[in-house]
């Protein structure tokens, strides 16, 4: 995983993990311009409807800066070089081994461990527990549809495509 597979991680677990966050927010939004709608005692069609999208923009504005600190911040703190090492996968019927000859890492996971799959457009990402993934960038799959295939009948029930 590079640097600019994390960040687009974190907006994808950010944004796109549950379907209901866009809406919430906006619903926050438009509360908060009726809020200030209201605040001089009669409402004020013309601030709702300035309100309603400055509220809205500033609060992605707010989350998408406190991602990027957490990328920048992540990135700083990174001491192993676990970004741009390669993780060779090998998947079996019961479970996943990895290897990393540049940390010097070997391990397995069986299926039933993990939490969660999502797909998205560019990565497979494994969810170990609600808030710890891993990914698989597509394009460093060699014959995707088949694999697609293999990993979906191991996640039945814990599927998602994003």
């Amino acid at each position: 995983m590079t640097k600019e597979d994390y960040k687009r991680f974190l907006y994808i677990a950010t944004f796109r993990k549950n379907k209901y966050t866009i809406p919430i927010l906006g619903l926050i939004s438009f509360v908060g311009s009726v809020i200030i709608a209201f605040n001089s005692g009669n409402f004020s069609f013309i601030g709702f409807i300035v309100g309603w999208p400055l509220l809205f923009g500033l609060t992605i504005m707010v989350i998408m800066f406190k991602i990027e600190r957490k990328n920048t911040q992540r990135i700083k703190t990174d001491k192993t070089g676990t970004f741009d090492s390669i993780y060779i996968l090998e998947f079996y019927d019961d479970k996943i081994l990895m290897e990393n000859d540049f940390l010097k890492s070997k391990g397995q996971i069986m299926y039933n461990q993990f939490y969660f799959l999502m797909e998205s457009k560019e990565y497979f990402i494994f969810y170990l527990t609600g808030n710890q993934a891993s990914l698989i960038r597509k394009k460093d799959i060699n014959n995707l549809a088949e694999f697609k295939e293999f990993i979906l009948g191991k996640f039945k029930g814990k599927y998602k495509m994003i």
